[in-house]
């Protein structure tokens, strides 16, 4: 079995996965064969589950000085450690969390960004795999410390934040689920610390965001070091049980009945490609006609938070590939934006009647790109100017990757897409711009529930026949498995056709699956792609239909895309680009010996994948190394590099 990690796509924050099943009713039978978008899946819960499951207190933290007032956190920027990597401590505002940054889970945000609580731990994984009745106490969200010393009772401190349950993803279930917000006061002769609930809800709103205000005036939170955090009470099987967190803030002299956000314009969704039909493709395809692939305009999703007027909004896209800018300033500006509501702003990008077309310069590299872009607008917000060096509310960006597959996807799976059918089939739909060769697909299966690791599938491509998959294209008979990962969100896994197919034009690629149990492909509900791209088939002797599920099931062609060396040129590329990258070639081996690409050096470790370490050393430089694997028997391993990154090695 030739399985590997194949490369991460986090938008920044990353992403994650959200899964639901479709129209959940009693007596609905099983066998049924059908597609599913999975969603709104309730797990019963014993009443008496929450309090035996609350602990009374956290284990103790020093007590110190802390942040001073204001507190605020948009969620725009790297303020959670595990978001941000080194170098970004300064917009830091919480500790190291099991919550994480996302940008596209969340319905109407007050701006780009949220702080998203689910069922899965901070490495991706869910908390209790397999069991679908199991719940409990899952991700926190935890302020660092806030020196509140010195304040009063009558200084009218309150904390403020806007929430939302589900958004694009799996709704919390009322009066099962809850969010809580706690309090920290320490015991002047124990030192020992105390959480308290102080806020909490178990109603939830899906599709809006509700603002709340706490006040903070007990004196026992009136220190150096309180804090404050945010936990869920949910299913832990998964991207399941969502909750948004956005906008905090904690000040002194706030008063709920009169507060107004002033002078507040921000994005509040993301753009994820310049390009037509794809959000990735191979360099040497673009190549071939670039203007042809450049999308003509775009829409962007604004919002005036504030209940004052704001005037002339200048907006603009720039694009940065390795050092080389090109500013766009946008033709459409807005002037006389109402007061609190939401707004748009069009963008000329590839065929623009006043100015000059954006296109990629395809001259930069011959094999691969990738370029950084980033949609601005006057920088008008709270606490703005502090924010120097990184992107906040009044930006958006994304980076273009131009390397050898074809994507329809964002990158991140708000939901799951499965077939309930044995010998159930698959196919997406690409249009191949040259002649080229495919060599495996790329899949992102997310965790939902149920582990299917040990359920099979085996790939397959098919020529295209008037809009649906014809003819099908070679033989494969080799088995695979879904792979989930415990290093981070929304990873794809490498699975390697049989023999490298040629393809040409239009091919529908995909797979067929060995029973009926739900194999939950991440599905991304940012792009819709599966409509007229998506075709599934129920069983053997079945006819294909088209999907009706609304998304782009995560799934790319891999190509050869005129490399000699599938992956080298890629690596290669990466260190010469820079960025917090790992990449192991060739992947699987069978050796004794793999090169390892790395942008950051460091101090490194092999493990088996139980847990035991069979290597280490130090790299002292970025660049290509080699290592030895002579004493690895055939398995799985993970190689990490301290302050770097991770891969996976599959030794055969």
């Amino acid at each position: 079995m030739k399985v590997t990690l194949f490369f991460s796509d986090r938008i920044r924050i990353q992403m994650g996965v959200l899964c639901a099943m479709l129209c959940v009713v009693a007596g609905q039978a099983w066998s049924q064969s059908a597609e599913y978008e999975r969603d709104l899946w309730v797990v019963p819960m014993e009443a008496s589950t929450k309090e035996m499951a609350r602990p009374e207190f956290a284990l103790q933290v020093n007590r110190g000085g802390g942040m001073s007032l204001p507190f605020f956190d948009d969620f725009s920027t790297p303020s959670i450690p595990n978001a941000s990597g080194v170098g970004f401590e300064t917009y830091h505002r919480w500790e190291n969390a099991s919550a994480r940054i996302t940008q596209t889970f969340a319905l109407l945000p007050p701006t780009i960004g949220v702080a998203t609580l689910d069922g899965l731990d901070g490495d991706g994984y869910p908390y209790s795999f397999n069991d679908v009745n199991t719940s409990g106490w899952a991700d926190t969200l935890t302020s660092l410390p806030i020196a509140l010393g010195g304040y009063f009772p009558e200084s009218n401190i309150h904390l403020m934040f806007y929430v939302q349950g589900g958004g694009r993803g799996n709704a919390p279930d009322p009066m099962e689920d809850e969010l809580v917000l706690e309090f920290k006061s320490t015991d002047d002769v124990s030192g020992e610390d105390f959480w308290t609930e102080v806020w909490s809800t178990d109603s939830v709103q899906t599709e809006t965001f509700e603002r709340v205000f706490v006040s903070v005036d007990d004196p026992v939170y009136l220190s150096n070091g309180f804090q404050f955090r945010f936990r869920n009470f949910g299913a832990l099987g998964g991207n399941v049980d969502l909750w948004h967190l956005d906008y905090v803030f904690l000040n002194d002299q706030m008063d709920p009945s009169v507060f107004e956000v002033v002078s507040e314009i921000a994005f509040y969704e993301p753009v994820n490609t310049l390009l037509r039909d794809y959000t990735r493709m191979p360099w040497i395809h673009f190549q071939s006609d670039p203007a042809f692939f450049m999308r003509d305009s775009l829409t962007t999703f604004q919002r005036n938070l504030s209940t004052t007027q704001a005037d002339n909004i200048e907006t603009g896209f720039t694009v940065d590939y390795a050092g080389q800018v090109s500013v766009n300033e946008n033709f459409f500006q807005n002037t006389n934006v109402a007061t609190e509501t939401f707004f748009t702003t069009g963008f000329y990008v590839g065929d623009n009647p006043q100015g000059d077309d954006f296109v990629f310069d395809s001259s930069v590299n011959d094999s691969c790109a990738i370029f950084d872009v980033s949609f601005w607008e006057s920088s008008i917000g709270m606490l703005h100017q502090e924010k120097v060096g990184v992107p906040d509310n009044d930006s958006i960006t994304f980076q273009q990757v131009f390397i050898n597959d074809y994507a329809y996807d964002d990158g991140s799976a708000e939901k799951a897409y499965s077939l309930t059918a044995a010998g159930g089939k698959i196919a997406m739909r690409y249009s191949i711009a040259q002649p080229d060769t495919l060599l495996g697909l790329a899949i992102h299966f997310t965790p939902y529930y149920t582990n299917s690791d040990v359920e099979t599938f085996l790939l397959r491509a098919w020529a295209d026949s008037a809009g649906i998959p014809g003819v099908e294209l070679a033989e494969n008979y080799q088995f695979h498995t879904p792979q989930y990962f415990t290093d981070g969100y929304d990873l794809f896994a490498y699975y390697e056709y049989d023999q490298p197919i040629p393809v040409d034009g239009l091919v529908h690629v995909g797979l067929v699956q060995g029973s009926e149990a739900f194999l939950n492909f991440g599905l991304d509900k940012n792009t819709n792609a599966n409509v007229g791209q998506l075709h599934y088939q129920l069983g053997l002797g079945g006819q294909w239909s088209a999907s009706e599920i609304a998304g782009s099931v995560m799934l790319r062609p891999i190509l050869r895309a005129g490399k000699t060396e599938t992956w080298t040129e890629v690596e290669q590329w990466a260190i010469e680009a820079g960025g917090d990258a790992l990449w192991v070639y060739p992947n699987p081996s069978k050796s004794g010996e793999v090169s390892v690409a790395v942008t950051v050096p460091g101090s490194w470790n092999l493990w088996e994948i139980s847990g035991r370490r069979v290597a280490s050393g130090n790299w002292l430089t970025a660049g290509v190394h080699q290592l030895s694997t002579a004493m690895c028997a055939p398995g799985m391993y993970v190689l990490r590099v301290d302050g770097g990154a991770t891969a996976r090695i599959l030794i055969e």
